[in-house]
């Protein structure tokens, strides 16, 4: 009855050996995927808007359409990284300054992707298709269809701009 302890000690220590604790940290430390857009001229060269933005998503639902701010009134605004929906359609709407919108309208195809049990799955996209209005932008470029996890530029906002130099 003494080394009865000892004996579940050794059996607990050989048992929780044999089974590896959960290894979260072969997670990747970015679980979501989000597109990244860059604004540029309609010479391709970087450009901030200096005024302020504010980027809404818009969901459509049978019944309901559902507003999201996901970006309140940022200034000096170069790049944006926006998350897509889960649908087959993702609809922003930048609002500027100056009470102007333009609405973009992204079509994609869901791609669910199984990490481990640990980590779950996560939702990459692939981009078919892009358009937008022309109020404020002169025009949405589709860079590299493929949105994962890694931060790389998805598409290109084109504002045109006007030379002062000239």
């Amino acid at each position: 009855m003494k080394k009865l302890p000892i004996v579940l000690g050794i059996l607990l220590v050989t048992v929780v050996s044999f089974f590896p604790a959960c290894e979260v940290e072969n997670c990747p430390p970015n679980a979501l995927a989000y597109a990244q857009f860059a604004f540029v001229d309609q010479y391709g060269r970087s450009v901030q808007y200096t005024d302020t933005l504010t980027v809404i998503g818009q969901l459509e639902t049978a019944d309901t359409t559902i507003y999201d701010t996901l970006i309140n009134k940022s200034t000096n605004t170069s790049t944006l990284s926006l998350p897509l929906s889960y649908g087959e359609q993702t609809r922003f709407i930048f609002q500027y300054a100056n009470r102007q919108s333009d609405i973009l309208t992204i079509t994609h195809r869901n791609i669910p992707y199984f990490i481990n049990l640990d980590c779950g799955t996560m939702m990459f996209y692939e981009v078919t298709g892009a358009e937008t209005t022309t109020r404020m932008l002169d025009s949405l470029v589709i860079t590299n269809p493929n949105i994962d996890n890694y931060e790389k530029e998805n598409f290109k906002i084109y504002f045109t701009i006007s030379d002062t130099n000239e």
